[in-house]
């Protein structure tokens, strides 16, 4: 079973780096100082930039982590903290975009 999870945590990361690639230059062209190539800022973008954000950093950190701590509880307890944290920063960012951008 570990190796099905490690699998779909590096497809996870290379799918959040994808959306990365693509919506960073969206949310960048949102604040450029030259009027024709600014956009209006879009809510979707800043949703998609937070949750692509949190999951690559998430698992990223999860790596380096798994390079310190070794054994199965230990792992275990590095999965559990990486998680949790991610549910905190997504959901706290969420909560604050909402208030701004309400989903309607």
């Amino acid at each position: 079973m570990g190796w099905r999870l490690e699998t779909l945590a590096r497809l996870l990361f290379y799918l959040a780096a994808a959306v990365l690639l693509v919506v960073l230059p969206l949310h960048l062209l949102e604040h450029v100082p030259w009027s024709s190539l600014r956009r209006t800022p879009e809510p979707m973008v800043l949703y998609l930039l937070l949750v692509a954000a949190g999951v690559h950093g998430m698992i990223g950190l999860r790596g380096m982590l798994y390079e310190y701590v070794h054994g199965r509880i230990g792992r275990l307890l590095v999965d559990a903290l990486s998680l949790a944290l991610l549910a905190l920063v997504v959901g706290a960012g969420l909560a604050g975009l909402l208030r701004v951008y309400p989903l309607s």
